[in-house]
């Protein structure tokens, strides 16, 4: 295989799908939860912050606030952590990001559903899915996101118009991976929803479970090739 046809394990497509079912569910599993506050979605939370703020609950703001700085801070660990890494030369960083997000979602599990401690598991959700965000963004060679759909499906109506126009059929197969993705990213919330109303607190294993079930097929494969 040549380096121009290399992709690394942690960004083909099969990856990107699971950690999309995973986005997903974590966006229905906070928000049936642990008080209606999306995860992954901070445009969600942002809106609900100024409605609060014009509305003067004060309360409601620091309730969409926390998992917004949450999210931010993430952003800020996992670029900190590529710096280090990169620069000590060692190269499993994506994988080492799942793992933190596997004992985020083991945190959470054990986190009583109460208003006064749904903040502290949003906070640790957002903090997690912001470093998902922010390692995981290049697959196949696109930028494909994990955690929200707007950008996916921008993307998706950007390269069918490409590729009709301009009879490109790689541009078409671009367009039905991008949507793909965002069928299960609202797959992912769907079972979210009704695993997260059964089981509760505990439902957030089931993406604990997908991250780990990547961090598996990543190493493997990587592994092979060497």
């Amino acid at each position: 295989m040549s380096n121009k046809d290399y992709i690394k394990p942690s960004r083909t497509f099969p990856i990107a799908v699971l950690l999309t079912l995973a986005g997903g569910y974590l966006d229905a599993y906070t928000y049936f939860s642990r008080g209606g506050v999306f995860a992954n979605a901070q445009t969600g939370n942002i809106i609900k912050l100024g409605i609060q703020l014009a509305l003067g609950n004060m309360e409601k703001v620091i309730q969409y606030m926390i998992p917004i700085l949450s999210f931010s801070l993430g952003i800020l660990v996992v670029l900190r952590i590529q710096t280090i890494m990169h620069r000590k030369k060692i190269t499993f960083i994506r994988r080492s990001v799942l793992l933190i997000e596997i004992a985020c979602c083991i945190i959470v599990s054990f986190i009583p559903e109460a208003e006064e401690t749904n903040i502290i598991a949003n906070t640790i959700v957002s903090f997690a899915c912001a470093m998902q965000m922010e390692c995981f963004k290049t697959f196949i060679g696109q930028v494909f996101a994990t955690t929200v759909s707007t950008g996916n499906l921008r993307k998706a109506i950007d390269f069918m118009y490409s590729g009709i126009k301009n009879q490109n059929p790689s541009h078409i197969k671009l367009s039905l991976q991008y949507l793909f993705i965002v069928f299960v990213f609202i797959f992912g919330a769907y079972i979210g929803t009704h695993l997260t109303q059964i089981l509760h607190a505990h439902s957030i294993y089931i993406p604990a479970a997908l991250f780990l079930l990547c961090f598996i097929i990543i190493t493997v494969i990587q592994n092979r090739r060497e």
